[in-house]
């Protein structure tokens, strides 16, 4: 029979773990040698996340979530939070306990600099903890011209590109205002950049006025944060055949319009015929101003010619020359250029071969600079520019440059800008097309 001592032994074995029982006596009793057994450690740990804050560029105060979560085990004690710099949050009341696993979120607001939230807790291995915090004040766009460059003299009848690069410290591309604007036209243009950053209007000729144009490109972002930039164009005056009204050109002689085939016809292949055109709307200053065409010298059996003639309107008489030899710009005030393409000894001609010159006042006998082309009567259109800039004269026929000289009694006249043809005894129809006035209006130019 087990005795109530041994008995009472058992149930405290049972009931009790505080003490290892490491020995019994000879009678069988265990002994507790009174040795405590630890209990788990319970640590806290405070996690945070995100463990810093950078905001980039903000437009004023904006905010962000930071969020505090005991990893550990046991309870989480935070006494403090305290916020440095341009920062601020509702603080919870304090002490926050947080047991194990349990998050608390924070509502961090800042504006433009750093700082940082300091974090105090009972977490052994962190008991002060920092996280940084910072923001950079919103900067406008950063814009630049890339095309025309400043101080552009824009074509007549073309359209310009304007070109300009973007970018922003907060914004996408394409997502920047923008407004390309004019100080004589307003606003041309709101159309957004590409994703890229290129920043592109087409400007048409048609839609420019002549003179000075200063033109701002203004981007605003998301911020209302504005900049511009800006450059200085003058757009060339002048007019094109196919936009004039052709009530305001003057045809003499056999000239006419060929509104079939919408061209000047000048001559027929006919004998004996001479005929001018000229546009008689606006004048062109006769020692500033580029004009180009097409025209067309073929059909008929090989005389006489044609001519630009840029006539002094201030001096003239008539519209009409001696024909023949004389191009039918013979006689008229101002300067002429001539496509001869047959030879006429008695006009002393320079070359027996299709040549291009230049002469003043209608003197067919003095070519002041001149130069031979290849067959002319080939029956194909050619074109022909010819550029008057002081005393300067450059003639280019199918590209390629024939004349590059000067002549010093060119001066300044108002010039009506037309042509003139004629045949003899041998014919040719003579034709023009494509006309292109430039009458410079800028300066410098």
């Amino acid at each position: 029979m087990r005795t109530p001592h041994l008995a009472l032994t058992a149930l405290l074995l049972n009931a009790c773990n505080e003490y290892e029982l490491v020995e019994k006596d000879d009678n069988g009793v265990v002994e507790d040698t009174g040795t405590p057994i630890d209990p788990p450690l319970q640590t806290p740990e405070l996690q945070v996340s995100p463990t810093a804050v950078a905001l980039g560029a903000v437009c004023g105060e904006e905010s962000v979530e930071v969020t505090l979560t005991n990893a550990g085990e046991g309870a989480l004690t935070i006494t403090a939070l305290t916020p440095s710099g341009a920062w601020t949050f509702t603080p919870p009341s304090l002490p926050l306990v947080l047991n194990q696993g349990e998050q608390h979120s924070l509502t961090v607001t800042g504006g433009p600099g750093s700082g940082a939230l300091t974090i105090l807790s009972d977490d052994p291995s962190a008991p002060t903890l920092e996280v940084p915090l910072a923001s950079d004040a919103n900067a406008p766009p950063v814009l630049t011209f890339l095309a025309p460059t400043d101080g552009s003299v824009l074509p007549v009848s073309a359209i310009t590109e304007l070109i300009a690069t973007l970018e922003d410290d907060r914004d996408a591309p394409e997502s920047i205002t923008l407004s390309w604007a004019s100080d004589v036209e307003g606003v041309l243009s709101t159309d957004p950049a590409s994703t890229s950053g290129l920043a592109r209007y087409e400007w048409d000729a048609a839609t420019r006025a002549s003179g000075a144009h200063l033109v701002t490109l203004t981007g605003t972002d998301s911020c209302g944060a504005s900049a511009e930039v800006q450059v200085n164009l003058c757009q060339d005056a002048g007019y094109t055949a196919d936009s004039l009204d052709l009530a305001t050109w003057y045809f003499a002689g056999y000239a006419n319009y060929d509104s079939a085939n919408g061209w000047v016809e000048l001559t027929k292949p006919l004998t004996s015929q001479s005929g001018t055109a000229f546009q008689t709307a606006s004048t062109a200053s006769g020692d500033n101003v580029v004009i180009q065409f097409s025209f067309f010298a073929s059909g008929g059996s090989g005389a006489d010619g044609l001519s630009l003639t840029a006539l002094d309107s201030s001096r003239m008489t008539g519209f009409v020359g001696e024909l023949g030899g004389g191009l039918g710009y013979k006689g008229l005030p101002g300067w002429s250029v001539e496509i001869d393409t047959y030879y006429n000894s008695e006009y002393s001609d320079p070359t027996p071969m299709d040549h291009v010159s230049f002469h003043l006042n209608g003197d067919v006998y003095n070519p002041l600079l001149w130069a031979t082309l290849p067959e002319m009567e080939d029956g194909k259109w050619h074109e022909m520019s010819v550029s008057v800039s002081g005393t300067t004269v450059v003639v280019d026929v199918d590209g390629v440059n024939y004349i590059n000289g000067t002549v010093s009694g060119i001066t300044a006249f108002p010039a009506y800008v037309g042509f003139s043809a004629s045949t003899g005894a041998l014919t040719n129809s003579h034709l023009i097309d494509a006309l292109e006035v430039t009458r410079s209006v800028c300066e410098g130019d």
